[in-house]
């Protein structure tokens, strides 16, 4: 896949650590190449006041508008089934980032996208479950962007970076 010269940028520009720079990278090229959207700022660039709280993956400019983003994945590592009750703790969790985030944040955006990355069919039924039962207040000025992406293992799992092996002599 040939990625745009933004996302390129995201990266290979520091993150704050995790194992998510794939699909935080994937999440803008979607919005690059379906929306013409453009990146304004990576998650260590945006200043935040006070520090240390959750903070957001990228920030973008789209249909004129500013637009923060926060990128997960919905899956279980163990393999077992995505539930309900998966979808809302994730989403309780992910929503709560996002308003601590947009309040603290002295770059002042639009609005924010939860854009959640699905490994199977199934589990859209639950996040769309769990959205719907959420409180009103929880979601308020947050749209939630789903991409299945059944054979794309990599969004799911990062590629852990090659390293020569140091022979020593002893």
């Amino acid at each position: 896949m040939k990625l745009t010269n933004e996302t390129v940028r995201l990266m290979d520009t520091p993150n704050a650590g995790g194992s998510s720079v794939e699909s935080e990278a994937l999440s803008f090229e979607i919005f690059k190449k379906c929306f013409n959207a453009r990146l304004l700022k990576t998650e260590m660039e945006v200043t935040y006041f006070p520090e240390g709280g959750s903070i957001t993956d990228y920030v973008m400019l789209m249909f004129d508008r500013v637009i923060g983003v926060s990128v997960t994945r919905a899956m279980k590592f163990d393999g077992s089934e995505f539930s309900v009750e998966n979808a809302d703790a994730l989403l309780r969790k992910k929503l709560k980032g996002i308003r601590q985030s947009s309040r603290n944040s002295l770059l002042k955006w639009d609005k924010q996208i939860l854009h959640v990355w699905l490994f199977d069919e199934n589990v859209v039924y639950a996040l769309l479950s769990a959205w719907a039962d959420l409180e009103p207040e929880m979601k308020s000025n947050t749209v939630m962007v789903m991409t299945l992406a059944t054979n794309s293992t990599e969004v799911f799992i990062n590629q852990q970076k090659k390293t020569k092996k140091r022979h020593r002599t002893i």
